[in-house]
């Protein structure tokens, strides 16, 4: 099984450096995903491939993809193309990012504008993928509902019930009010 989106954001945020020609591997690394080799049979393994492998029905063209999913560009120098992993909207402009081997120069891993491989290198725009290496990437689990509140106030206010009653039944009316002035004071549940 592949790692989820969030998982793999992480070990791409994690890489620092890279072997240059070698983002198909490393953005399939991320995902912790088998390589899909020659997939074209233009005695390449590389980027084109695996967009190319990608099933129709998780291919998307829109240049909105979402946080821990592939990227791909096609051309490039020796046409092998490009991948990357999607960041999702980052910053208070919701510019979309990627991080990209090769991103701060040869060898260096960067985050960079999802706009990067065509301003710099010419390549254009092919899409983002819901698998890699023909394998659904699955969501992050769901954030864990937030802790009950602690029953801290509840057993405060449970002891302080049963002191006021005491109190009335010892007749000690000003010490069961004192008492029901200080629950009056409690947070409600």
């Amino acid at each position: 099984m592949v790692r989820n989106r969030e998982e793999a954001v992480q070990a791409a945020l994690a890489t620092t450096r890279n072997t240059p020609g070698m983002c198909q591997a490393f953005t399939r690394g991320w995902f912790a995903a088998p390589s899909v080799g020659d997939f074209d049979g233009d005695g390449a393994a590389d980027a084109e491939d695996g967009w190319k492998q990608e099933p129709a029905w998780a291919k998307h063209a829109d240049r909105k993809p979402p946080r821990g999913t592939p990227v791909a560009w096609g051309g490039g120098s020796a046409d092998n193309g490009h991948r990357a992993i999607s960041l999702g909207p980052v910053g208070p402009q919701g510019q979309y990012m990627i991080r990209s081997t090769d991103g701060g120069g040869r060898g260096i891993t960067a985050t960079v504008p999802l706009d990067f491989p065509e301003r710099k290198w010419g390549m254009p725009y092919l899409g983002w993928s819901e698998t890699i290496s023909g394998h659904k990437i699955p969501l992050p689990p769901a954030p864990k509902p937030p802790e009950p509140k602690s029953n801290n106030v509840t057993k405060a206010r449970r002891l302080l019930q049963k002191a006021r009653d005491w109190a009335k039944s010892k007749g000690k009316n000003g010490r069961a009010k004192n008492i029901q002035d200080g629950l009056n004071e409690l947070p409600k549940d």
